[in-house]
């Protein structure tokens, strides 16, 4: 009989964390909808409790934390709660994956090109290392690029993203390539921190990005301002690119990621002196 339970103890709770997990889907489905984002937040959490093994969960609430604090969260303190918070599950997070690759021989310090080459058979894994990244990158902003910067999020974010990068380029909607760009873009250069930092490096993991999922709203907002900070001769080419943000129609799948890519389209512009 105990022999039984231990066997099926096991069983219910990965069950019961599947479909924790897919009711988090449904509810990310319909985030465009007014408090669907903490409904899948908590569904996720139920996930993760039931498994805490679970990558796979893990990265969907990392992603779910990412969507609260950069669409949903409206104030510099809420947003400082939110992204604060989603470090803390970042943390857990990529210990556990961590974890899953010591145990397949894999060291802590192993270089970007091994860690990937194993992490990619560990289901929910790149996508754990990209939002983490993600998460640190909005984090850096909400408390101040320069602080962050010398916390080392730089470099963690650097890492976890070309991790996620190798493993799988297309991933979504390009996103490690991104995530690089705007990192590249955005991060003070402070020598002997952050000199590797490179306005070379923003246009071309922007452009490695674009080309990947030419139709990303979001990539061409990060792209057009990397253009005009690297070289003001770009700007013809930056406000096309903003206005072909305007012009497109939203995907039905990101429709509230791809409005604010839009309304930052046109904020730019109009700080441009473009209409």
């Amino acid at each position: 009989m105990l022999r039984f339970a231990s066997v099926l103890v096991p069983f219910l709770l990965a069950a019961s964390a599947i479909a924790q997990t897919a009711e988090g889907d449904q509810h990310w489905d319909s985030r465009a909808q007014s408090g669907q984002i903490d409904l899948a937040i908590a569904a996720y959490q139920r996930a993760v409790v039931a498994n805490p093994n679970d990558v796979e969960a893990r990265a969907r609430l990392l992603r779910a934390w990412r969507f609260k604090g950069a669409y949903v969260a409206k104030t510099a303190d809420e947003k400082k709660q939110v992204y604060g918070t989603a470090k803390q599950v970042g943390e857990s997070a990529i210990a556990l994956v961590n974890r899953l690759l010591a145990a397949k021989g894999v060291k802590a310090n192993a270089s970007e090109k091994d860690v990937a080459a194993v992490a990619r058979t560990i289901p929910g894994a790149p996508e754990v290392f990209l939002w983490d990244s993600v998460n640190w990158g909005e984090w850096a902003l909400a408390y101040g690029k320069l602080a962050a910067a010398r916390q080392g999020a730089a470099d963690r974010i650097r890492r976890e993203a070309t991790i996620a990068n190798l493993i799988d380029p297309h991933l979504e909607g390009a996103a490690p390539s991104r995530v690089l760009g705007r990192l590249h873009d955005q991060t003070p250069r402070i020598p002997f921190i952050t000199g590797w930092a490179s306005e070379k490096d923003a246009l071309r993991f922007l452009n490695e990005s674009l080309k990947l999922s030419p139709d990303n709203k979001l990539t061409k907002v990060f792209l057009a301002e990397a253009m005009v900070s690297n070289d003001s001769k770009t700007k013809p080419q930056a406000i096309q690119l903003l206005r072909s943000v305007v012009s497109a129609p939203n995907d039905r799948k990101y429709v509230v990621e791809d409005s604010a890519a839009t309304e930052d389209a046109k904020r730019l512009l109009k700080e441009w002196g473009e209409r």
